[in-house]
């Protein structure tokens, strides 16, 4: 039954798949339609599950038919008996009588007796037939119950499978876009307004876009000649508030990143190239930033990509500065040792806040705009990009 189940999720994906158009921007024609054929086959099985009875509502119904055949079984037994005692009774009565008869007749009482008997005989065989039915249809029933809550189990695997086959086409469909000529691609660009910079050095300009996602932090874009590279070597209050130029390298700031999370902007995509110009992305589809009280703990899930899943170490740990060490490791304060601002463990897997270096080579090892699960702890990334969007409403 599960793999029928699995039949149908890949005809519907696969009709879906055929009609994706992956040149980046374009819009799958095949996707809403998938998409409502699993909702309705969805929505119609839960309907049909939740009028069936529950396992409880057998075991009741067993139960009083159990305590009825209990009461018709005592009532067949006084019956019997009953019937006994009157037979031997009337052949008491008629002992001496039938003596004093001349011919040997049967007696009525005694023919009444006879006939009784047999009526309770007939009653107790169709009773035991009765019984052996119910047991058969009870017996149907419970597999019945097994096999709905098979089908019940099915139906939400079914659902989570969607989602996570969805998901996984949505990385894979960046992942072919991302590697296509810059021709296919729409420039960064801005978007939205200055409603969610009201807490960041940003305020009154708008937020830096890649289409739907939101740039919140940027590494390695071109430095005019003459002009200092943006430094990330900074306070608490630089990284609460952000700093850095929207066209360039840039920190959004951390009250904006989690008002943005607030506002549903739960998935982030992280986009990396080293210095040959090969690019590798990581995506994740939980993430979140805690407030400040709480100091921005981070809380991330969902890992899909080629970069490997580096930020997963840092799943809820505080943020860290300079200046105001939250990380797990003693007396050892990370962000000092890496020069930067992150969700510091013990110490680092990703630091894309560390100090920028003009090539891959590392004065020092871990002290770098490093992604540990491709490129290790000696070697620094030409360009990193950290963007967010509100996760996709799949099903």
């Amino acid at each position: 039954m599960e793999s029928a189940s699995y039949f149908i999720l890949l005809i519907f994906l696969g009709g879906w798949l055929k009609s994706c158009n992956l040149v980046e921007g374009a819009v799958p024609s095949g996707e809403e339609l998938f998409r409502s054929n699993v909702n309705n086959i969805l929505e119609r099985l839960t309907v049909q599950l939740s009028n069936m009875p529950t396992k409880d509502d057998l075991a009741a119904m067993e139960a009083r038919f159990t305590q009825h055949l209990e009461s018709l079984k005592i009532q067949i037994k006084n019956l019997v008996r009953s019937g006994k005692e009157e037979g031997s009774n009337h052949k008491d009565e008629t002992k001496n009588h039938r003596g004093r008869r001349s011919m040997d007749v049967p007696d009525e009482a005694d023919y009444r007796s006879h006939i009784l008997a047999c009526e309770v005989r007939k009653v107790a065989s169709s009773f035991n037939e009765s019984c052996k039915f119910m047991e058969q249809l009870l017996t149907l029933q419970r597999d019945q119950i097994t096999t709905l809550e098979e089908i019940r189990n099915t139906s939400s695997n079914l659902s989570e499978g969607v989602v996570t086959i969805l998901t996984e086409v949505e990385s894979l469909k960046y992942h072919i876009n991302n590697t296509l000529s810059d021709f296919y691609k729409e420039p960064v660009k801005s978007c939205g307004n200055d409603s969610s910079l009201t807490n960041s050095i940003f305020r009154n300009q708008q937020l830096t876009c890649d289409k739907e996602w939101i740039i919140i932090q940027r590494r390695g874009t071109p430095t005019p000649p003459g002009m200092d590279r943006t430094n990330f070597e900074r306070s608490w209050i630089d990284y609460e508030n952000g700093f850095g130029s929207l066209e360039g390298d840039f920190w959004l700031g951390l009250k904006t990143i989690h008002d943005l999370t607030e506002e549903g902007y739960t998935q982030l995509l992280v986009d990396l190239k080293d210095w040959a110009g090969e690019k590798k992305y990581a995506m994740y589809n939980v993430f979140q930033v805690a407030g400040t009280q709480d100091k921005y703990r981070l809380k991330v899930a969902g890992y899909t990509g080629t970069a490997g899943d580096a930020v997963d170490y840092h799943n809820g740990y505080q943020f860290s500065t300079t200046d105001n060490d939250n990380d797990g490791y003693g007396h050892i304060n990370c962000a000092q040792q890496h020069r930067g601002g992150w969700w510091y463990k013990t110490c680092a897997f990703a630091d894309l806040n560390s100090i920028y270096h003009n090539s891959s080579t590392l004065e020092k090892g871990w002290i770098g705009v490093m992604w540990f699960p491709w490129k290790g702890e000696d070697y620094s990334l030409k360009t990193a990009e950290m963007k967010i969007r509100k996760t996709p409403q799949l099903i």
